[in-house]
């Protein structure tokens, strides 16, 4: 929470001649637009005086940043100092857009509002994030970002797509907010917007030389960042040298920006796995008069999710002016994440067993009031298990470049570039589990009532956890390996021509090519039963897990990540004494895991800009987006069926390449259309199609092949042939804009979705069974969904009242999603039927409160946020997998100084109330997770010169 950044809300005036309003010109100076002939005389007179006073009150915003929908990125004078500067930057930027859009600006070098990009996106209205491993953002794909209810959202990179390692978007945690000049958040889209997202867009605008004043600008920072559940310091450091100057070949510059942090993280869980019924039938429950249908969890246990995730990032990019129409850009980047996730997991059986053995004894049990669901029991447990830990290593190296060149005069302006991408990730994860010398009897209460938060509650009664002579064997492990290749390279040209006519002003016309490579490989195998004596591994040592949580007394034992890959080579020496197959450090890829080939596409687009008067004067764009999409991907199908080999029926299983092409054609029209009741007063509807393309996993034409039984074969994989989940989008928004800093506005909207993916089993005839039908399952477009809502904001400096009370002000914003989604089911027939509820993962009220100050240097920000419950599953069947989230709250705060024009000093605080996260199997009655977040407090110093 390194400054104070605005973000307003609304759709921005058009470069029109609807309204009076000036707007920068081509050649640099100030154009007034108006209605009406020419005058003169008098008449003349009070024009050029009107003109003169325009001129005059448009000089502060000439200068401010503006979004560029050329070149897809915020541009101009974007190093603004001061909060009521952002405030008018970001207000500016977002007036002018032709989308309802919203922006998050830099209050400086250094200076978003929250210390990674996604903590600044909770602020913004519609937007909710999800938060993991310490910070804001999510591994998940899409990031954990939705936009409006909707996940899978686009994210741009001054204009082109990114994206991490085989996915469709960036985690936009890894991307370094030291580097970041502005976030634009788009909600709609015009026809010269790149498609693919079924929500909106996020792009990130990093820094330009020309952005920066004449001549050199340096800015160092470094912050020291402190999470009380870590107990650490995490460090921050960036720099960056920017320099441009008029020579006689034009204007040159150059930057170089460069950041590096190390984020060390510890969140405690305790857990309930679902509730349902015990299957087996060798389980023992006391007294036998005990009804059999009793819901109970099938495990509990606790999860400390620590580790370690190292960034490091440089950006370096030349301009070059060589007059007032030509620029050409040429840039590039590298950016490294490295982490290890060495996550303890100590998984308690009620229901299970680990082993062959019968799952555990139960006894005193104690029922909840419903009658069905256990609230405490006893356990003596028949099978020794014990605690487990992962050691996850894991590394992604990006790479962009980019040529860009632009053209501008007072009737054409031209954007054209090639920009390349390519992110490779290697990671590799050893779980290992150990084994108790003697089997472990414990109570059990599912929903505690000693803790505040309840949640489960283990007591043990025969064993001493933090004694290690009740620690044997290493019992059995899950290793995996992965690798992942994928670069991409855009070719784009755009041409906009100002006409000569009122009614259509201008029109614009692009062309994009894009293709992008995959390559991707993935092993695993695993072991149970193991049963090896930790005593013939001399480098496994077993250390203290730490504290899971705060007043944690779940305590015990295991090694370390470093412990467990130093044993490695002996652990798999022993087993390859046993199984031969089994042998080095690595676990080779499996082919039906597999997948490599590309995706291209070949997108035209043509869209113009009106104006007309019905009453009020009204603007808009029209105009639509052509979309030719290719795939072709190549992996493997394997077939298993009987054979007669020597008189003797044989199982036999046979790998052949299975190969996957696909030509995808979309037609993305859009229309909007803002109607100017004053010059402050607008409302804005727009009308628009989007597309959101599966990802590669899911169209992977991989394929397993059952032909055991001949007469009922099963399959199951990828599918090629999915087709795209498709957005109707119906959005409007009333905005008013006062004063020098202050705006407010309503937005509604109705986006209809079509294609919901999902697994499901269906009826085919494959070329292996061209009579037989197979029963195959692999994702497929289901159900459709409903999105609807409503957002308010309001944003202004008290400029209104007496003395030092003008510099406070306040921004609020509120969301209200109504969503309906269509889940497919099988019911006990096996047809496929659809169950309706609200869509997965999302608040239905989300609100920001956000209140700063401005005086002599002195910079003050508190702000809170709230999300009502999620649903995170919906299942007709078992009435406790209907999983909820409890609403989830955050409060920050932050103290900036500008000691001088060169230095300030920052104080910080995020998650002051110490907030977690509770979900629910169904009810408060049977918690799942309870989740604990560290507070975090830093330091941190900058200086720019």
């Amino acid at each position: 929470m390194a400054g104070v950044a605005y973000v307003a809300m609304g759709a921005g005036l058009g470069a029109s001649g609807a309204v009076a309003q000036s707007l920068p010109a081509a050649n640099g100076k100030t154009a007034v637009q108006g209605e009406g002939k020419a005058k003169s005389g008098k008449s003349a007179k009070k024009a050029a005086k009107a003109v003169a006073t325009a001129k005059k009150t448009a000089e502060p915003e000439e200068y401010q940043p503006q979004l560029r929908d050329e070149s897809g990125r915020l541009e101009g004078d974007i190093i603004v100092t001061g909060l009521r500067e952002n405030v008018k930057s970001a207000r500016n930027a977002k007036r002018h857009a032709q989308q309802i859009v919203d922006v998050v600006v830099a209050q400086d070098i250094g200076k978003l509002p929250d210390k990674n990009v996604p903590e600044a996106l909770a602020r913004v209205p519609g937007v909710q994030i999800d938060r993991d491993r310490g910070e804001g953002g999510s591994f998940a794909e899409g990031g954990g970002i939705r936009i409006r209810g909707l996940n899978n959202v686009m994210t741009t990179i001054n204009g082109s797509p990114s994206f991490s390692a085989d996915k469709r978007t960036t985690f936009v945690q890894d991307i370094s907010s030291d580097l970041v000049s502005s976030i634009e958040v788009y909600k709609t889209r015009t026809p010269d917007q790149v498609e693919g997202s079924q929500s909106g867009v996020i792009n990130i605008s990093l820094r330009r030389p020309t952005d920066f004043k004449a001549g050199a600008t340096y800015a160092l920072s470094a912050r020291a960042d402190y999470a009380d559940q870590v107990k650490k310091v995490n460090p921050y450091y960036s720099a960056l040298i920017a320099y441009n100057a008029e020579t006689p070949i034009g204007r040159l510059g150059f930057s170089v920006n460069g950041n590096y942090n190390h984020l060390t993280y510890n969140e405690g869980v305790r857990f309930n796995a679902l509730p349902d019924w015990s299957w087996d039938q060798r389980q023992i429950v006391a007294p036998s008069t005990t009804l059999g249908n009793m819901y109970l969890p099938r495990t509990v246990g606790f999860a400390g999710t620590t580790g370690w995730s190292e960034r490091a990032a440089f950006q370096v990019s030349t301009q070059w002016k060589p007059d007032d129409h030509w620029s050409v850009t040429l840039e590039g980047g590298y950016a490294n994440q490295k982490m290890l996730w060495s996550d303890n997991y100590f998984v308690v059986p009620i229901t299970a067993s680990q082993s062959d053995a019968p799952p555990p004894r139960l006894s005193n049990i104690v029922m909840s009031d419903d009658g069905r669901l256990v609230k405490s029991l006893t356990v003596d447990s028949i099978d020794p298990f014990g605690p487990g830990r992962h050691s996850y290593l894991h590394e992604t190296s990006d790479y962009n470049g980019r040529l860009q060149l632009d053209y501008t005069n007072e009737r054409i302006e031209f954007t054209s570039w090639i920009n390349y991408r390519r992110s490779d990730n290697d990671s590799n994860d050893i779980f290992h589990y150990l084994r108790f010398s003697q089997q472990p009897q414990f109570d059990v209460v599912f929903n505690t009532p000693n803790n505040p938060k309840g949640g489960s509650e283990i007591t043990f009664k025969n064993l001493d956890l933090m004694d290690r002579k009740n620690y044997l064997y290493i019992d059995g492990f899950d290793q995996v390996r992965q690798h992942t290749h994928s670069p991409e390279l855009e070719i784009k040209a755009d041409l906009k021509f100002n006409t000569f006519f009122k009614a259509v002003d201008w029109f614009k016309i692009g062309f994009r090519r894009q293709r992008r490579a995959y390559e991707r490989g993935y092993g695993r195998r695993s072991i149970s039963n193991l049963r090896l004596p930790m005593s013939e591994l001399p480098d496994y040592t077993l250390t203290s897990n730490g504290q899971t949580f705060p007043g944690s007394k779940a305590e015990w034992l295991i090694g370390d990540t470093g412990s467990i890959r130093k044993s490695w080579p002996a652990i798999v020496n022993r087993v390859n004494q046993v199984l031969p197959d089994f042998k080095g450090y690595y676990p080779t890829y499996d082919p039906l895991a597999r997948f490599d080939g590309s995706e291209g596409t070949y997108a035209f687009y043509a869209m113009a800009h009106y104006n007309v008067k019905l009453l009020f004067p009204i603007e808009g764009i029209f105009g639509t987006r052509i979309v030719n999409s290719l795939v072709n991907l190549i992996s493997t199908q394997q077939t298993t069926k009987f054979e007669m080999i020597d008189e003797l029926k044989t199982k036999v299983t046979t790998d052949s390449v299975a190969v996957a092409k696909g030509n995808g054609l979309d037609l993305l029209p859009s229309f909007s259309a803002i109607v100017h009741f004053t010059p402050k007063l607008q409302l804005r509807g727009s009308w628009t199609r989007e597309v959101g393309r599966p990802n590669a996993g899911q169209l992977n034409p991989q394929l397993t092949l059952n032909l055991e039984n001949d007469a009922r074969p099963v399959a199951a994989g990828g599918n090629p042939k999915l087709g795209p989940v498709t957005t109707y989008k119906y959005d409007a928004s009333l905005e008013w804009y006062f004063g020098n800093t202050g705006s407010m506005s309503l937005a509604v909207w109705q986006w209809n979705q079509d294609g919901f993916v999902g697994n499901k089993q269906g009826i085919e005839y494959l070329p292996e069974t061209p009579d037989v039908p197979t029963l195959v399952t692999r994702p497929q477009n289901l159900g459709k969904g409903r999105f609807r809502g409503i957002e308010g904001q309001a944003t202004t400096f008290f400029t209104f009242l007496p003395g030092i009370l003008k510099s406070f002000g306040a921004s609020v914003n509120g969301t209200m999603n109504i969503t309906r989604q269509a889940f497919p089911s099988i019911d006990k027939s096996g047809d496929t039927v659809f169950v309706y509820g609200p869509y997965l993962y999302v608040s239905k009220y989300v609100y920001n409160l956000v209140g700063f100050f401005e005086r002599d240097g002195l910079n003050l920000r508190v702000a809170y946020n709230w999300r009502s419950r999620q649903q995170l599953w919906v299942d007709a069947k078992n009435p406790y997998n209907n999983l909820f989230l409890d609403p989830v709250e955050r409060l920050d705060a932050s103290i900036n100084y500008d000691v001088n024009k060169h230095l300030t000093l920052a104080l910080e605080a995020a998650n002051l109330t110490r907030a977690g996260n509770q979900d629910y199997w169904g009810s408060y009655a049977m918690p799942r997770d309870v989740h604990y977040y560290s507070r975090n407090f830093s330091f941190s110093v900058r200086s720019r010169f």
